[in-house]
């Protein structure tokens, strides 16, 4: 307690000194001045290079109504008589009482003031006057002459003109008298007259006071003006925001309500300026420096103000604010009661506050208390000014540095405090992140697996692998999947979150082909968006040189941007394009959909963001992906930013390095490289299984456009023995293999250029099944929507780049070996059921060669012939060809249809649709069983027969095959027991047409049928001849 009031007691008399020195010297020198009496003053014994300067205060003669000159008071130059004087008045005050004829109290009008002073006898010396405030507008002359004026007084409010500006003036005065005539007028105010002393002194008197007073309020002004600055810039500081923010607002009022007071020095700063305006900002100024000095005090005093104080202070300040903006000076200026006692009220409560504050919390206090009392004094100063008592100009300059210098040192010792707590945290933080690292690392390992499981359980029941479902059912199973899946690309990216953090992830820089990972990325991106309202479009030119990155990451990277770009592009396009900038290539991803808000924009890289949190939608609902990306991007030695406008889009800019281009040049010192790759290679076969040593001789196409990489894949394979053929784009594989139909295996690197991995598999898919030719993607990215991708596509399997050479042979010979077994076994069962066929197909043809005989033994010796050709072509038993030529078969239906014809003669009518020439490969017994089954049981059920029409379609990628009947037809439940495996009575024709087909393309037969309707059966199979376009 007694430290406290230790403080007290320093605080007061640091603050007070010199206002008390002040008022000492006021009332010391107030005792023997001299005063006008009757309009004169005696100055003959003032010495005013001794004394200094003398303020003209007491009696002046009052003359209401007249702006008179010096000459009217020189009867004999003018002839008339001298003026009368209208009454005695008391400088400095207001004129109210004085100018009215009837007595009442008038403030709009004008005069003249008249005083004379004795002064000593002598020789000619130089007499200066300084007006200090004489409302609105002033003339003044001094023996005579006129020295200077404010404003323009004039009988009427039209000629006069308002500016109450401090002035001075000059004149050599000869003789022992001196007169002084003051013109005075006011039509914009509540009061009038000289309300301050008028000043007489020889010149340099007169010029050091004007000088002191500009130093006075220039220190001032300069004071408010750092303080202010340095306040506002600080309030950007979260955590001082409302402290800092109020005192820096406070800080310019003051420093405006300095500027439009005293010497109003910002008549200086803007000339043009209209007393009007002065006066409206006078008030403004006036009314905040009392609302912002509350609203610091308040905040920063652990005391708290009362509400109805806070309320009523921003209420009067609210009115006052809006009576100076839309009232005129000359109806406001009557509030000037009311602002004072308000000030009064304000001030009360800071100062209550203040108190109460500190005894509470001695953090500071003296500081504090220091700084706020000098602030209560900046302000009574000011209002002793405006209430016409004295007061030394020193004292708010002594004033306002004390309390800059305190608040300094407060902020100072505040924020150094801050500084080390923040320090002490961040310590704290930084282990604690590591913690959390840690945990995230050991969490997404842990959830990985079951989550796994769950989406698989799910997946499978929504399937229907428990049950028929109901659709209510299925589609919350579906939102278990989606789920699942999301919260698995979250597990990935807290894995990756966490590696980026502790410095565990490294990049495999290699030369890298923009445009194929881009395309890629864009065609996974399409195919797992499917909205085929959305357009994903590629620009980049051709000239466009390889990066230096990890291929991996950088589809990471564009995978993460275009995942982005489609939650906030519902029907759209969205476009990746690239430039090069010097060493840089500078990658620009764009959308025209929603846009971004500034606010989410600047927090888009955030880890965490709650509003990315709840606004993604599809691929990343947790606000890290695009945090990754920008460490991705920034680990690369890039940079990345992001425009956005709302309604018009975004655009996502990020640059990666330049590969030089001697680093991807083919060199000798590459093809050493090759050549230990090769030697190693040698060394890790010998350890090899037996199996890989004794493979048989295969044709590989593989397809990457890195030279590095083909050149060491195909090393690899023909190590192996086997033969490879390269290509470096889609459309180039694609040709080699219609030009050598006999691949066996398709190795692909993912990222290709003008033609991306998952079109290329889709394009192979076309015409090869997947045990016909199987395809091994090269991919660099191991999310779960690239696999699935790969794999939807058409792929066998996949693996993740850069490839290590063991793996890679084994993966290569496993499906090799798996498409020897699959043909072998598929040949294996195809002759088999040739096997079935034959004896039937030949036992029909031998009942109508025999019935043929008797009546037509030349024809019946035709047909003998002709089931003697097929016979040697088709009847063997070793026979295991997938496919055999077109017209091979057609030959079989010819001799076929010749023998029925014979045997039904004109209940049988035969047509043909068939292209010339025709090329092609079919599955052998793929036709003739099933117009033989037209015959049989569509037509000949029929008494009167009919016609059986065998047409042939070549569609640009596909061989049509129909044949078409006018018999008796059947239901759509004859057409299931037809096809049915389990039905095991009748023929088995049309069966094992279905299996054959079903187990080398993967589609099968298809009939159309309508009891008495006829029926039409056909099959679609991918061409081997040349492709039409």
């Amino acid at each position: 307690m007694r430290k406290y009031w230790l403080s007290v007691l320093a605080s007061l008399l640091l603050v007070s000194i010199v206002p008390l020195f002040s008022i000492l010297q006021n009332l010391t020198g107030s005792q023997e001045l001299p005063v006008s009496r009757q309009g004169v003053i005696d100055l003959r014994d003032w010495d005013f290079r001794q004394d200094g300067l003398l303020k003209l205060n007491g009696e002046w003669e009052f003359y209401r109504g007249r702006l008179l000159t010096p000459d009217d008071f020189q009867p004999a130059l003018t002839g008339r008589s001298a003026p009368e004087v209208s009454a005695m008045i008391n400088v400095p005050e207001k004129w109210n009482d004085y100018l009215a004829d009837d007595g009442t109290s008038q403030a709009k009008g004008y005069a003249t003031y008249r005083l004379q002073a004795m002064i000593p006898d002598g020789k000619s010396v130089v007499y200066g006057l300084r007006s200090l405030n004489i409302r609105m507008a002033s003339k003044i002359f001094l023996n005579g002459q006129e020295i200077g004026s404010s404003g323009l007084p004039a009988p009427s409010p039209s000629e006069s003109k308002a500016n109450n500006i401090p002035y001075m003036g000059f004149a050599a005065v000869d003789g022992s008298r001196l007169e002084i005539i003051v013109q005075v007028a006011n039509y914009n105010y509540s009061s009038g007259g000289i309300i301050q002393p008028i000043m007489i002194g020889d010149q340099v008197s007169i010029l050091k006071h004007r000088e002191f007073a500009l130093f006075v309020d220039g220190a001032t002004i300069f004071g408010f003006f750092a303080l202010a600055l340095f306040l506002l810039m600080f309030s950007k500081v979260k955590a001082s925001r409302g402290i800092t923010l109020y005192l820096g607002l406070f800080s310019v009022a003051a420093l405006v309500y300095i500027l439009t007071h005293g010497e109003k020095l910002i008549a200086a700063v803007l000339p043009g300026l209209s007393y009007e305006i002065v006066l409206k900002l006078q008030l403004a100024s006036s009314t905040l420096v009392y609302y912002y000095l509350l609203r610091y005090v308040a905040n920063s005093i652990n005391y708290p103000m009362p509400q109805a104080v806070m309320r009523a202070s921003r209420a009067i300040t609210a009115v006052l604010l809006l009576i100076a903006v839309f009232v005129p000076a000359q109806y406001f200026s009557y509030l000037e009661g009311l602002l004072l006692t308000w000030g009064v009220v304000a001030i009360s409560f800071v100062l209550y506050s203040m108190i109460a504050g500190t005894l509470q919390n001695r953090k500071n206090r003296f500081m504090m208390m220091v700084s706020i009392e000098s602030l209560s004094v900046v302000i009574i100063v000011y209002l002793v000014s405006f209430s016409s008592m004295p007061f030394h100009y020193y004292v708010l300059s002594y004033e306002i540095i004390l309390f800059g210098f305190f608040q300094a040192i407060l902020m100072t010792r505040q924020y150094a405090a801050s500084f080390l707590e923040v320090e002490q945290l961040s310590r704290r933080l930084q282990t604690l992140d590591g913690l959390k690292d840690d945990f995230m690392a050991d969490t997404s390992r842990e959830l990985r697996n079951p989550l796994q499981g769950i989406v698989n359980i799910a997946q499978t029941m929504a399937e229907g692998a428990t049950g028929t479902l109901t659709a209510q059912q299925t589609g919350q199973l579906s939102m278990i999947v989606s789920a699942g899946k999301r919260l698995s690309a979250l597990i990935n990216d807290m894995s990756d979150f966490a590696k980026l953090n502790h410095g565990d992830l490294f990049l495999q820089r290699q030369a890298v082909d923009l445009r194929s990972v881009a395309s890629s990325v864009m065609e996974v991106t399409r195919h797992v968006t499917g909205n085929p309202k959305l357009s994903f479009r590629l620009e980049l030119p051709e000239s466009l040189p390889l990066l230096e990155t990890d291929e991996q990451r950088l589809a990471q990277i564009l995978f993460n941007l275009l995942a982005n770009a489609v939650n906030y592009t519902q029907h759209g396009v969205i476009t990746v394009s690239a430039e090069v900038k010097k060493k840089y290539v500078v990658i620009q991803v764009a959308d025209n959909g929603s846009g971004l808000p500034p606010e989410r924009l600047r927090t888009i890289f955030d880890a965490y963001d709650p509003q990315g949190a709840s606004a993604q939608k599809l691929y990343r609902e947790n606000g890290l992906g695009l945090s990754i990306t920008q460490k991705l991007v920034e680990l690369n030695g890039g940079t990345i930013e992001g425009e956005s406008t709302l309604g018009q889009g975004t655009v996502f800019r990020f640059t990666l390095p330049v590969m030089e281009e001697r680093a991807v040049l083919l060199n000798d010192d590459y093809l050493e490289v090759t050549g230990w790759e090769t030697a190693a290679s040698s060394e890790l076969k010998a350890d090899e299984p037996a199996l890989l040593q004794d493979a048989e001789c295969c044709t590989i196409l593989v397809v990457d456009n890195d030279p590095v990489n083909l050149q060491v894949l195909s090393n690899a394979l023909q190590l192996e023995g086997h033969l490879v053929i390269t290509a470096v784009s889609g459309p180039e594989a694609l040709l080699m293999m219609q030009e050598q139909p006999d691949i066996d295996l398709v190795i692909m690197d993912w990222a290709i250029p003008e033609m991306p991995g998952l079109v290329l598999c889709q394009a192979i898919r076309e015409r090869f099944i997947l045990s016909e030719l199987p395809i091994l993607v090269l991919a660099a990215g191991t999310r779960a929507e690239d696999i699935q991708a790969i794999f939807e596509a058409g792929a066998n399997d996949y693996l993740i780049k850069p490839v290590e050479l063991r793996e890679f042979r084994a993966r290569v010979q496993t499906l090799l070996d798996m498409r020897k077994l699959i043909r072998k076994s598929v040949e294996t069962e195809i002759a088999f059921l040739q096997a079935q066929i034959k004896p039937h197909f030949l036992y029909n043809a031998l009942n109508a060669i025999i019935s043929v005989c008797p009546d037509d033994p030349d024809k019946a010796t035709d047909l003998l012939l002709d089931l003697s050709m097929y016979l040697r072509s088709s009847f063997d038993f070793q026979n295991r060809g997938q496919t055999v030529p077109i017209e091979k078969e057609l030959e079989l239906v010819r001799s076929y249809l010749a023998l029925e014809k014979a045997r039904f003669d004109d209940r049988l009518n035969i047509e043909f649709d068939l292209p010339d020439p025709i090329r092609e490969l079919v599955p052998p017994l793929s036709i003739q069983p099933i117009v033989e089954n037209a015959v049989n049981h569509g037509l000949m059920k029929k008494e009167a027969g009919g016609t059986v029409t065998l047409s042939i379609r070549l569609l640009p990628r596909q061989l049509v095959v129909a044949v078409t009947d006018n018999g008796i037809g059947m239901s759509q439940e004859r057409i299931g027991e037809v096809l049915s495996e389990e039905r095991t009575e009748g023929g088995i024709g049309l069966r094992n047409i279905q299996r054959r087909l079903l187990k080398i393309y993967g589609t099968g037969l298809i009939i159309e049928s309508e009891p008495g309707a006829g029926t039409r059966i056909s099959y679609a199979i991918p061409r081997t001849g040349p492709v039409l376009e």
